[in-house]
């Protein structure tokens, strides 16, 4: 195994960051390993300070900030999301286009599946976000399927088996709402229907 060879501005570096910064943090400054960076604060008699609260709150920033939103890491921190701005803003962290719309994506996919989850189940939605054209037809559908029927690959249709019990006062409802209700297809036609 190579050894590493200390530099002066090395040394220096080690001594400002390790007592106050994660051991990974520092390992990462210096491009070396976590090891490598323990074994020689160990010989320089180097130990870690108690962490104040804007520490532990600004390690969490670095670690979250290319992955989580503001208002994310705000929850998770118990504090605003303008603390959590000024916070990156200290620490000099920035995102880049790429990895501001993978947040925003991932956020806004969340936000749909919660508000559909919420239509399914006959809930106001919280948002403005226009998850679904026909509230009323998407929670039909959903129950229906509840009781054993099979949503079509076109979702306006509903296949019953000879073996569930039909419902014919939701099955009425489903057609004045554009709902279609066919038996289950033979074999040769089942790549027509999604599973269920």
């Amino acid at each position: 195994m190579r050894k590493t060879k200390w530099t002066d501005n090395m040394i220096r570096a080690l001594t400002e960051l390790y007592p106050v910064e994660t051991t990974a943090y520092t390992a990462a400054c210096l491009q070396l390993s976590e090891t490598a960076v323990k074994n020689q604060a160990r010989k320089l008699g180097l130990g870690k300070i108690a962490k104040s609260k804007w520490m532990v709150r600004a390690e969490h920033v670095r670690n979250h900030f290319h992955q989580c939103s503001f208002a994310e890491m705000a929850k998770e921190l118990g504090i605003t999301k303008m603390s959590v701005s000024r916070i990156a803003a200290k620490l000099g962290l920035t995102r880049t286009k790429a990895e501001s719309y993978q947040v925003a994506s991932r956020i806004r996919g969340e936000m749909i599946r919660r508000e559909r989850r919420r239509v399914v189940f006959g809930l106001e939605p919280i948002t403005q976000i226009k998850v679904v054209s026909n509230r009323a037809r998407v929670r039909l559908r959903s129950r229906l399927k509840s009781k054993g029927y099979i949503v079509g690959e076109e979702r306006n249709i509903l296949f019953y088996t000879n073996d569930i019990q039909r419902k014919n006062h939701l099955e009425c409802r489903g057609l004045k709402l554009g709902l279609r209700f066919l038996p289950f297809p033979f074999p040769c036609e089942a790549s027509l229907v999604t599973t269920p």
